[in-house]
C-alpha cells in the first residue's frame, strides 16, 4: 500500500504499508520505515495529519538508523472516518485512539522491528501517547514530544464559550455534530500560507493544500463537540497524574499559536525534563524551514546521545 499523494519535500516513502484492525473493528492505515539498527519509534502524528505529512520526521529519524511506524488515526487520514459528514474529526474518548495504537504495535507487518524503544510525538499524538503510557498501553524507554496538546491556545473568554458549546450540545443531544462555526468544513490550510500558525516553510505548507486537494478524502475540517469534549477531559487528566519516570525530551517552536506553552513547561519541569525552544519556529517544529528543522534535530541528536551515554 504505497502514498495516496506525492511525498513531501524532505519527506521519505515508507517501506511497508498495510493496514490494522483495532479490537473495535476500525480499519486504520499504517506504515513502516525500515533498515535501521539502533530499533524502532513510535511516531505518532496530530490532529488532521497522514502519513504522507509525517514522511518528514520519518526521514530524519531512518537517516540516523532508526526503524518507523505509524498511522493515520481514526477518524482522519484514510483510515476509517467515524461520522458523517466525513470531513469532520471525531473520536467518542482519548482512550480509543490507544486501540489505535495498540492495533499499529502487535501488527504481524511489524513483528519482525522490535518493541518500540522510542515515542516521538506531535501536537495531539502528544496527549493520545502521554496517555497511552499512563494506561500501560506500552511503554517506551525514550520520549521526545513535540509542541504535545497538553492544553490548547485560547482565551479565558474562548475556554468558557467552548465549555458553554458543550453543555448546551449534550443537553440538546448534538454532541456528534461539528461546532456552529462558518468554516468548520474547510481544511485549515486552505485559508492560506499568510498568517498561518502551523510553518514558514512554504514548499511544504504548499504541498500539504496540493496535496489535500489531489485527494479530498486526506481532507478533515473541525472536530466534533464530542471530540473536543473528550480532548479537554483528557488534557485535565493528564496533567493531574504523576509523570511516567521515563528521560524525556521537549520541544515547541518560540512562536506557537496552537496549544498552551504554559501547560508544556509545567509538563517539563513535572518530568524534570529539558524544554528546547526553538527560535521563531511555529507549530510544525519538525516540518519548519532548514535551518528550524535543523536546531530540533539537533536537539534530539543531543538528547538521544545523552541518554545513549547514560545506558553504556
Amino acid at each position: 500500500m504505497g502514498p495516496a499523494v506525492a511525498i513531501p519535500p524532505g519527506g521519505k516513502a515508507w517501506d511497508r504499508g498495510f493496514t490494522a484492525t483495532t479490537r473495535d473493528g476500525v480499519s486504520l492505515r499504517c506504515a513502516a520505515w525500515t533498515g535501521g539498527s539502533k530499533g524502532l519509534v513510535l511516531l505518532l502524528s496530530g490532529r488532521t495529519e497522514f502519513l504522507e505529512k509525517m514522511s518528514v520526521p520519518a526521514a530524519g529519524l531512518v537517516a540516523r538508523g532508526y526503524d518507523v511506524v505509524s498511522l493515520d488515526w481514526r477518524g482522519q487520514g484514510l483510515s476509517d472516518r467515524l461520522l458523517d459528514p466525513p470531513i469532520m474529526g471525531h473520536v467518542h474518548e482519548f482512550a480509543d485512539y490507544h486501540l489505535d495504537i495498540e492495533a499499529l504495535l502487535t501488527a504481524p507487518e511489524i513483528g519482525d522491528l522490535g518493541p518500540a524503544k522510542i515515542m516521538l510525538a506531535h501536537s495531539m499524538g502528544g496527549a493520545i501517547g502521554l496517555g497511552a503510557i499512563h494506561r500501560m498501553v506500552f511503554r517506551p524507554e525514550l520520549v521526545i514530544f513535540s509542541a504535545p496538546m497538553l492544553g490548547v491556545k485560547m482565551s479565558a473568554i474562548m475556554r468558557f464559550a467552548s465549555k458553554l458549546v458543550i453543555w448546551v450540545a449534550g443537553l440538546l443531544g448534538r454532541m456528534d455534530r461539528q461546532p456552529p462555526l462558518g468554516n468548520a468544513k474547510t481544511p485549515y490550510v486552505f485559508e492560506g500560507f499568510e498568517g498561518n500558525v502551523l510553518t514558514h516553510d512554504r514548499a511544504v505548507f504548499d504541498w500539504m493544500v496540493s496535496a489535500l486537494k489531489d485527494r479530498p478524502r486526506l481532507q478533515l475540517g473541525m472536530p466534533s463537540i464530542r471530540w473536543f469534549d473528550a480532548a479537554f477531559r483528557e488534557m485535565d487528566w493528564l496533567e493531574a497524574q504523576t509523570p511516567p519516570k521515563i528521560p524525556s525530551l521537549f520541544l515547541r517552536g518560540g512562536e506557537e499559536g496552537v496549544v498552551d506553552t504554559g501547560a508544556i513547561a509545567r509538563a517539563a519541569e513535572a518530568f524534570g525534563a529539558d524544554l528546547v525552544v526553538v527560535p521563531g519556529a511555529r507549530h510544525e517544529v519538525l516540518i519548519e524551514t532548514a535551518e528550524m528543522r535543523d536546531a530540533a534535530w539537533q536537539a534530539i541528536d543531543d538528547f538521544l546521545d545523552a541518554q545513549s551515554v547514560a545506558s553504556a
